[in-house]
């Protein structure tokens, strides 16, 4: 069967409450999102480098903008389970992914992308959901295409920070990180394709522009700033107007976040206020926090409408 033929065989699902508060908020999101996208790689053609230290900078301001989607896991967790055994496992399993990266850091670093590629994928694919069975491969690559295409196209600039991510145990190439990126960003782009006609064919033209979009800027920008803008505007945002959370659980997410933060910093700075130890905090502490996050949010991935939460978890 021939890609057009499959494409022509995709059919949208029903588009129940699109002039809902929640999708104007998502179309909102969505405008900003790709015009940001779009200046960031005006302004690189036209010659801007930011510096790592900028760059990191760039990339911490974005965990912070980021952050509350994962804080929303301590309020909405102990909802479905028992608090003392939520809170329980969500810590072992944070501390076993510290562990792990401490002790064998390249396990730690490829367990790390191959769970943000997961993770970022089914948030993409409950997102397109309307594109039937072709949102499940958009998701695949918009997500693929923002972790491969940096490793890709910027080999050279994510090596070290990948070398100090790895904290001297080994030190990788140019080359293989390259490939690494080719590895994961040849399949993105291939069901990209495929995905990006679906959306063509049956009028969803902002799917494929955000598509192209996240391609273009994962390609062409330094890779921070370039991740660092997927995660603060299209991922973590997605999660939260999807949720469509009552203010209560909002000021217990904005309390976490801020948590978080001060704990992130007095690590950095009792440990060493280099560069090089901002890096590894953020960036293990993200892996800490990937693997209980994804866990929650399958588990409320199956009772989530784009209408809103469930019930259960919207209490006021």
């Amino acid at each position: 069967m021939t890609a057009m033929t499959w494409v022509s065989r995709i059919q949208p699902l029903a588009r129940d409450g699109e002039t809902s508060r929640l999708h104007r908020l998502e179309r909102h999101r969505h405008v900003i999102a790709v015009s940001a996208g779009a200046a960031a790689v005006a302004a690189t053609l036209a010659g801007w480098t930011p510096s790592s230290n900028t760059a990191m900078a760039v990339v911490i301001m974005a965990i912070g903008i980021g952050m509350p989607h994962g804080a929303l896991d301590i309020v909405l967790g102990p909802r479905m389970a028992r608090p003392a055994a939520f809170f329980g496992a969500y810590l072992a399993v944070a501390a076993t992914s510290v562990l792990i990266w401490l002790l064998a850091p390249v396990l730690g670093l490829v367990t790390f992308f191959a769970a943000s590629w997961f993770h970022f994928a089914r948030g993409d694919s409950t997102h397109h959901r309307h594109l039937g069975s072709a949102g499940p491969l958009l998701g695949m690559s918009t997500a693929g295409c923002a972790i491969g295409l940096p490793l890709a196209f910027h080999p050279g600039i994510v090596t070290p920070v990948l070398s100090d991510l790895l904290m001297g145990t080994t030190a990788p190439t140019v080359e293989q990180v390259a490939t690494l990126g080719w590895m994961i960003a040849c399949p993105s782009i291939v069901v990209g394709i495929v995905a990006g006609l679906a959306a063509l064919q049956i009028r969803r033209y902002a799917s494929a522009v955000e598509l192209l979009t996240i391609a273009v800027l994962s390609g062409v920008v330094h890779p921070l700033i370039s991740f660092a803008l997927y995660f603060a505007l299209w991922h973590s945002p997605r999660h939260l107007i999807t949720l469509d959370i009552d203010t209560r659980t909002w000021a217990r997410t904005a309390a976490a976040t801020v948590a978080t933060l001060i704990i992130g910093t007095i690590t950095w700075r009792v440990t060493d206020p280099s560069p090089a130890t901002a890096a590894r905090v953020v960036f293990i502490g993200l892996a800490a926090l990937t693997g209980p996050h994804l866990v929650v949010t399958e588990r409320l991935r199956s009772a989530i409408s784009f209408s809103g939460a469930p019930r259960a978890l919207r209490r006021r």
